[in-house]
């Protein structure tokens, strides 16, 4: 055995090299992260939502026996897939250019300690780096001089001259100084001056920095080519115990399988598939490589100490370069440059293959007897006795050489296509940036072009004219692009977007095929199993939809978009399937989507909703949270009514506008608000499209339960113009309920269209009393007691209803004790009320509108303690709570009307469309005597009822004392059409005296 050289104790850490062990880390991690992120960043994937509308009846209008439906669509959601971008990254340029100018202050601080041929050398690569930047097409000084160049040679070539020559003894902390100094106050002159923007300006320095990352990668990985079965070595024969070392054939065979993997990756052009989802990657074998290299870097002192020294020289050089080529590589990631790092894979994997190879022969040659031994051979490595070392970058770089001669040097077209392609990010980001000018945009598309020639067809380059044309909507010309990147190599996001760019019901043959090759290519990607499973869902082949739901959901079990169309298809199919899958597979987090469908099946099955996230108001709406919003309200959750109110706010949640209203509407109609819901519906009903229809029909339906009926005839009829044909049914009742049964006959719709709610007012509208009455089935019977019970003797009007059997009475008595009340046959509505009506405190609808009943008639009766019993056990639906406030503020002018004001003004607010209440609102503040209010009370109540005659005449009334007689005119006339001549003589007697007493008061006074 050769006597073994003196133990080199490990070396003291020093501070000089922190600096540079920062950026080299930062550079690696950088580059991991970009590794691992850089498709997600620069291409990233992205749900795109499909609504599929589902009718709904979200409630029933009662009118008797027949109900109004009050519709909506609800929305069942699926999920596709689309890749966005490419995105440009400046953060990543700017990234990379802060590393770059971090190495190169230390680089430039360490080579002015060097020897004067190491220092030439050293001082020519950073002209060249400098050159390379070309910094003066920024237009810093003039685009057409190179100024700038000169100045940044000249400020940085001179003071390291003057330090390796004349101050060779200033520290190095000081040199490390003034050259930040000098990086830093060039860049910030470069940035400061250049014409362009600071992202364009760094991505213009970080794309004309490719050419001289490049060459730092390759010497890096040349550095490097053989470390990793110099690692094999260290790690095999470190161990203090013999017996635990490796021998001569282990370390054979590992190294052979490691040389293997590489030339496989040479031979089968760049594809090893490890596993079923991994492939093998070069690139990867360059962190342990550069770790084992930082390690033993000392130990290979003998190979480079008569050029440099270790401490002062080779080891920050070494975490220098290792930082630029990291970052350099790092970049490429971020931007998935591919023809660079195809490049780099090759390029890694040749020089691994050879140096490596020539090392194990190195090894082999010098120290296999010791290694069969079993002896700390780590030790010696680099003191040969039989085959030099460079013997090994004979080997790597004579097989570089060959592959390249073979290849006519491709590796070179690669770097060179790499930076055509991030020439072509630039000036495609300038051309989004000024879309009026084409120029820029075909420049960009010759620089895709020039990368296109160079290697054909790669991605990046595919991608980026793709770009240019969706950004300029030339959907075909996008279509061939992605068509020919397929056809150099298959990739899921590619097929992805390409699929969604077949979008069209024609297209679905095209999609199928584009989905189809992906799958072949990459069996195991759940996002194309997906969509595959979204596609057949437009036919019926349902079997199809289930299998690659399948597929997706072995690939990607939590996947949102995999989990929401399982749950639609379900919906789709089998609901009681889909309870049970929702139970087992509900949704957690924020997974909108899903939440929505879950929500929606909560509603269709009368289920229970599931809990879902608080919405957070300025964040922005997207179609899935919208959808699970939409369908909270439609649950008629009533917490909803701040946020509902605050995204109507909103710029950006500008195009939920309408939707958002009629939501609000909706919320507020089912939380008693129903003054609130119809102001907040109103600009929804002002057009003549479908949509204007829609709400006007639903406004309708809400006033004809309000018993509006001139209004909701109104809006019936117009919704019916608009192009509303369900919109018929409602009209024929509102104006039967008006007293215009002719008209309401005549707009029924055909008897072969009709629903059960238009058949039943059929009948009764053809019924003629008393004749066919008799015989008539009691549904008919209670049904016209309902609509035209008025047209009876007052007489018969509770006896018939009372009459009929318990089924369909209470409907005929509730349509009939108002009338009654109305008509002062008091003892016989009480008797009735006694008789048949629910218990107060029942909390069912019917029971909430006996209680309207029972409160009308305590008022009629002034029976203030069961009213005041009434108000606080009853149970009144938010359809009643008109009749409730009332009632509350009735009984509180009479008990306590120095505070009954709150009352009337919440009742003015809140039901401003019931007569009865704006005329006890207007007697109560005439009682005290405040009369403006009483005017302005009469005229908030007559924007709901203009033609109601007993607000008409309250309204003439309450002019006198505002004095605003001049206002009666149009009301009087108003009156002497709708009152008999008697009855309005009798009134304008009335007034006349009233104006006449006020007139004197006032001459009096004066």
């Amino acid at each position: 055995m050769p006597t073994s050289a003196p133990s080199i104790s490990p070396h003291r850490w020093s501070p000089w090299l922190l600096g540079p062990a920062l950026l080299a880390v930062l550079a690696v991690g950088l580059a991991l992260f970009h590794y691992f992120t850089g498709a997600q960043y620069t291409l990233p994937l992205q749900p795109v939502t499909q609504f599929k509308p589902l009718p709904l009846t979200l409630d029933t209008v009662r009118v008797g026996l027949a109900g109004l439906p009050v519709r909506a669509n609800a929305y069942l959601l699926t999920q596709t897939h689309d890749v966005a971008g490419p995105f440009v990254r400046p953060v990543a340029a700017i990234a990379f250019l802060a590393v770059l100018a971090g190495s190169l202050i230390y680089f430039l601080a360490t080579i002015t300690a060097f020897g004067r041929p190491a220092f030439v050398v050293a001082m020519a690569s950073v002209f060249f780096l400098l050159m390379s930047l070309s910094p003066d097409l920024l237009g810093v000084f003039d685009a057409q001089r190179q100024y700038f160049l000169v100045l940044a040679l000249v400020a940085l070539g001179l003071p390291a001259y003057a330090f390796h020559a004349f101050w060779p003894t200033v520290p190095r902390w000081q040199r490390l100084g003034a050259f930040a100094v000098l990086v830093v106050g060039l860049s910030a002159l470069l940035f400061v001056r250049s014409s362009y923007s600071t992202d364009i300006t760094a991505l213009q320095l970080a794309t004309y920095a490719t050419r001289s990352g490049a060459v730092a990668v390759a010497l890096v990985v040349l550095w490097l080519g053989f470390e990793n079965v110099h690692g094999l070595l260290w790690v095999g024969t470190m161990s203090e115990q013999p017996r635990l070392r490796l021998g001569r054939l282990p370390l054979l065979a590992l190294s052979i399988l490691y040389l293997t993997l590489l030339f496989l990756y040479y031979w089968r052009n760049g594809v090893v598939q490890l596993t079923d989802t991994l492939r093998l990657d070069p690139l990867l074998f360059l962190l342990p490589a550069a770790l084992v290299g930082w390690l033993g870097l000392r130990r290979r002192a003998p190979t480079y100490n008569e050029w440099l020294p270790y401490a002062t020289g080779m080891a920050p050089i070494y975490l220098t370069l290792l930082a630029i080529a990291a970052a350099t590589l790092g970049y490429a990631l971020a931007t998935l440059n591919d023809p660079l790092l195809e490049a780099a894979r090759q390029f890694t994997a040749l020089a691994f293959l050879g140096c490596g190879g020539g090392f194990l022969l190195y090894l082999i040659f010098n120290f296999g007897p010791l290694i069969k031994q079993r002896l700390p051979v780590y030790r010696v490595v680099y003191q040969p006795r039989r085959l030099p070392f460079y013997v090994v970058y004979i080997m790597g770089v004579g097989l570089l050489l060959i592959t390249g001669l073979r290849t006519h040097f491709f590796v070179l077209d690669q770097v060179e296509a790499g930076f055509y392609n991030n020439l072509g990010d630039v000036t495609r980001l300038q051309s989004e940036q000024q879309p009026e000018v084409t120029p820029i945009a075909l420049l960009a598309e010759r620089y895709y072009a020039e990368s296109d020639v160079l290697d054909r067809f790669n991605h990046k380059a595919s991608w980026g004219r793709a770009a240019l044309y969706r950004f300029r909507f030339q959907r075909q010309n996008e279509i061939n692009a992605l068509r020919r990147a397929l056809s150099r190599a298959p990739s899921p996001r590619l097929s992805l977007r390409l699929a969604a760019l077949y979008n069209e019901p024609a297209d679905f043959f095209d999609r199928q095929q584009a989905l189809r090759d992906g799958l072949q290519a990459t069996p195991s990607n759940a996002f194309l199993a997906s969509d595959m499973a979204q596609l057949y869902s437009r036919s019926t082949l349902t079997d199809s939809v289930d299998y690659y739901l399948r597929r997706a959901e072995e690939d990607a079990p939590t996947n949102e978009a995999v989990r929401t169309n399982r749950l639609a298809f379900l919906i789709q199919q089998d609901l009681t399937a889909a309870q049970q899958w929702a139970t087992d597979h509900a949704a957690s987090g924020e997974q909108p989507a899903l939440q929505s469908n879950e929500l929606l099946l909560a509603r269709i099955t009368g289920q229970p909703a599931p809990a879902v996230p608080q919405l957070k108001a300025g964040e922005g709406l997207s179609l899935p949270t919208f959808a699970r919003l939409y369908h909270l309200a439609l649950a008629r959750d009533t917490s909803l009514l701040p946020t509902l109110r605050q995204l109507r706010q909103e710029p950006i949640d500008s195009a939920y506008h309408e939707q958002l209203s009629f939501l609000l509407a909706l919320t507020q109609h089912y939380g008693g608000r129903l003054a609130a819901a119809q102001a907040t519906l109103q600009p929804l009903t002002l057009g003549t499209n479908a949509s204007a229809a829609y709400y006007q029909n639903l406004m309708g339906t809400w006033l004809l339960q309000q018993q509006l009926y001139a209004r909701a005839e109104h809006l019936f009829t117009t919704a019916q113009v608009n192009g509303y044909p369900d919109a018929r049914v409602g009209r024929a009742y509102a104006f039967t309920l008006n007293g215009e049964p002719d008209w309401g006959r005549t707009s029924l719709p055909a008897p072969d269209s009709l629903d059960y709610a238009g058949r039943l007012l059929r009948q009764v509208l053809t019924l003629s009393y008393p004749a066919d009455y008799a015989t008539a089935p009691d549904s008919i019977k209670a049904q016209f007691l309902v609509v035209q019970g008025n047209t009876l003797p007052p007489a018969q009007w509770l006896p018939a209803a009372a009459a009929l059997p318990a089924p369909v009475r209470t409907e005929a008595l509730l349509a009939q004790l108002p009338r009654a009340i109305d008509a002062g046959q008091l003892a016989a509505a009480r008797q009735v009320v006694e008789q048949f009506a629910l218990p107060p405190a029942t909390k069912t609808r019917t029971a909430s509108r006996w209680n309207v009943v029972r409160g009308a008639l305590y008022l009629a009766e002034l029976r203030w303690t069961d009213l005041q019993k009434l108000v606080a056990t009853g149970y009144f639906t938010a359809a009643d709570q008109p009749n409730y406030l009332t009632y509350q503020a009735l009984l509180a002018a009479h008990t306590q009307p120095a505070t009954a004001g709150k009352q009337f003004a919440a009742l003015l607010r809140e039901a401003p469309f019931e007569p009865e209440a704006v005329l006890a609102a207007a007697d109560f503040y005439t009682n005290q005597k405040k009369y403006q209010q009483a005017y302005d009370a009469l005229v908030r109540g007559l924007e709901y009822a203009p033609n109601s005659p007993q607000l008409l005449r309250a309204y003439v009334l309450a002019t006198i004392p505002v004095g605003l007689t001049t206002y009666a005119t149009d009301p009087l006339n108003q009156l002497r059409a709708l009152l008999s001549p008697p009855e309005y003589a009798t009134f304008l007697a009335q007034y006349e005296a009233r104006r006449s007493a006020i007139i004197a008061a006032t001459e009096s006074w004066n």
